[in-house]
């Protein structure tokens, strides 16, 4: 028995229809898993103390390393130590990531407002320094970047995905550490790095 032509293309439709609805239900269960894990693998726990992180300073405008335009000193290979009595946000970002993009534009308007006053704001990226003239933001940015020199120095603050902000206060230890892309949230980053060391006594509020 010969099946009807309308038969025939009703079942392949709903074989098609299936099967994407399988693949969305597949890519749906692979964001839920990993947001629900994001939490515990991403940035160093708080009350933590990560160590020194040794990087090459990278300019913006030629994508160039060691060039000594970024920032002060002008030597390639640099340092950034937790503490030392300086409060820090340490970003890591990829020029290749839309959300980090905008992490950089939101951090640059802060600091230009003055909201990151006391703080050390520093951009790592894991990418060559040419990929910096994919994105407007990190062409744009005055803030310092630097690609990091020792995979091992990385491995205390967890940053498996981008973007990524830590917030350390004067003491080297982490206040805050997670995603943050929204102006709102940074500022409550910014606000943790300048908390005083524990123990110490919170401001009077006039």
């Amino acid at each position: 028995m010969r099946i009807p032509l309308y038969l025939a293309v009703a079942q392949w439709a709903l074989l098609l229809a299936l099967g994407l609805l399988v693949v969305i239900a597949y890519r749906q269960l692979g964001r839920v898993l990993g947001r629900a894990r994001q939490p515990a693998q991403l940035g160093p726990p708080v009350g933590s103390r990560p160590g020194r992180i040794s990087y090459e300073r990278i300019s913006r405008s030629a994508a160039t390393v060691g060039s000594g335009t970024v920032g002060p000193g002008g030597a390639a290979g640099q340092t950034f130590e937790p503490g030392g009595g300086q409060p820090a946000l340490v970003a890591f970002v990829d020029p290749t990531c839309p959300s980090c993009e905008e992490l950089v534009t939101v951090l640059g308007a802060a600091r230009q407002a003055g909201e990151l006053d006391g703080l050390r704001v520093l951009l790592l990226t894991a990418d060559p320094p040419g990929y910096l003239q994919i994105s407007a933001a990190f062409r744009a940015t005055s803030l310092e970047i630097g690609r990091p020199l020792d995979r091992a120095d990385l491995e205390p603050y967890r940053a498996s995905a981008t973007p990524l902000l830590v917030a350390i206060d004067g003491t080297g230890v982490v206040r805050a550490a997670g995603t943050a892309v929204r102006l709102a949230e940074v500022r409550a980053f910014s606000q943790a790095g300048l908390l005083p060391p524990a123990g110490a006594p919170l401001p009077v509020l006039k």
